[in-house]
């Protein structure tokens, strides 16, 4: 139910907006595509509207745009009204690659080339697109439009931060650190920000849409920092395989909380997928630096990342207690949540096929956490795994029946709202 609140708020928003949004007009009989926008960043909503129809004659609406690794197509079918009018954000197709009404559907849905990881942040992170729409009534096409998407990193500056940073600091826990190592990515917004902002410190695992570029680009673009730190995957490495310290953490904090930008006593830590227990294990721990997390689609607890008990986190080079993760959830110590002072936002789709416990994952962090002010959990029925993708990224989407494909999308739109919201009212008057 909340999910559709969300997108009929964006519905009646398009609504009131759409005079204001560019069209063009292609073919015969005065046929016209409309865009109601909100920006034109990569993951903003947008809605279509098409006007001038012949009434009673089904209209295939097509997207097409071409990146560097092909083109990428989607294409739905609608009824056509008497009034010759069909507005996607409100109009359910006759078929398509979702069932209910979607005024961005054809973005998120784009098909294509299988890509590579880089190759994924190379495209939606860096790189802009420009989506030909094509409206067809009787096999003649009757219009066209063309809508531009900035990329992710829009409005963004990144540089790699190395031990050295860290080690200037004068913090013991860095003293571990090579100088010439890269340790994470500061990511922030351009201009600089005047005034202090609410920081996040994203751990970085390797779950694909999930991964630190994604979220920190759109985290930074809504003008908070941000500093990436990868939890699994480093060069030389197994992917899957533990890889981040405490002490790196601790290190990484004090440095980033050093900024001027970034309020020392707001700092976030976010976490998607296999690293959404290490966000909520740093958080739980250091309530002192630790202000709020953000978490999805994971476990509530410490779990190791095998039956035979390799581990998540290092302390002092010697691996953390975990729990065997073939144990039920009722048989394993869920973290202290409750010590966290700031908000606390979960999330998890029903429709989870890789983590099918998810929410029973968050259902008891959100029992051992407790009531308190700014906290939100968000069990979205009926979507996957890949809840953290930003919106509107045909990211993780393309494997998934429809309606949990819609689904997913959805409650990334919530999961989104809830992460800027929180940032937004974290920062101080």
């Amino acid at each position: 139910m909340r999910r559709r609140l969300l997108r009929a708020l964006v519905a009646v928003v398009a609504v009131a907006a759409v005079l204001s949004g560019c069209a063009a007009v292609g073919g015969g009989g005065g046929a016209r595509i409309q865009f109601s926008l909100f920006g034109d960043g990569m993951s903003q909503p947008f809605g279509v509207r098409l006007t001038g129809l012949q009434p009673g004659e089904p209209v295939v609406v097509s997207v097409r745009a071409h990146t560097a690794a092909g083109w990428l197509s989607s294409r739905a079918v609608y009824a056509v009204p008497p009034d010759g009018r069909v507005q996607l954000w409100s109009q359910e197709p006759i078929s398509g690659p979702y069932p209910r009404p979607d005024g961005a559907g054809l973005l998120w849905s784009l098909t294509g080339p299988s890509l590579s990881q880089r190759q994924l942040e190379q495209q939606w992170v860096r790189g802009a697109l420009d989506l030909r729409f094509r409206a067809e009534q009787a096999g003649l096409s009757v219009a066209t439009a063309v809508l531009h998407r900035a990329p992710l990193a829009a409005g963004t500056s990144d540089r790699d931060v190395l031990g050295s940073d860290l080690i200037a600091t004068g913090d013991p826990e860095a003293a571990g650190l090579a100088a010439p190592e890269k340790v994470g990515l500061l990511v922030e917004s351009v201009p600089t920000p005047v005034d202090l902002r609410p920081g996040v410190i994203v751990i970085d695992g390797d779950d694909d849409g999930g991964s630190g570029a994604f979220a920190a680009h759109q985290i930074a673009a809504a003008g908070f920092p941000v500093f990436v730190l990868p939890a699994f995957v480093p060069e030389g490495r197994i992917a899957g395989s533990a890889a981040l310290s405490v002490e790196t953490f601790d290190a990484a904090l004090t440095w980033f909380s050093s900024l001027p930008i970034v309020d020392e006593g707001r700092i976030f830590v976010y976490g998607t997928g296999p690293s959404s227990s290490l966000a909520l294990w740093f958080a739980s721990h250091d309530p002192e630096r630790v202000h709020g997390v953000f978490a999805a689609s994971g476990a509530t607890a410490l779990q190791c990342t095998s039956e035979a008990g390799s581990p998540l986190l290092i302390q002092h080079d010697l691996p953390l207690p975990c729990a065997n993760p073939e144990r039920t959830i009722a048989g394993t110590d869920i973290l202290p949540l409750q010590r966290i002072p700031g908000p606390v936002v979960l999330a998890c789709g029903t429709a989870d096929q890789l983590l099918p416990t998810a929410c029973d994952w968050t259902r008891a962090g959100e029992q051992a956490r407790g009531k308190k002010d700014g906290d939100a959990f968000l069990y979205s029925e009926g979507a996957g795994h890949e809840i953290s993708t930003p919106p509107e990224l045909p990211i993780g989407l393309s494997d998934l029946p429809p309606a949990t494909a819609q689904a997913t999308e959805d409650a990334r739109v919530a999961f989104w709202q809830l992460v800027l919201a929180r940032l937004a009212g974290a920062m101080r008057p």
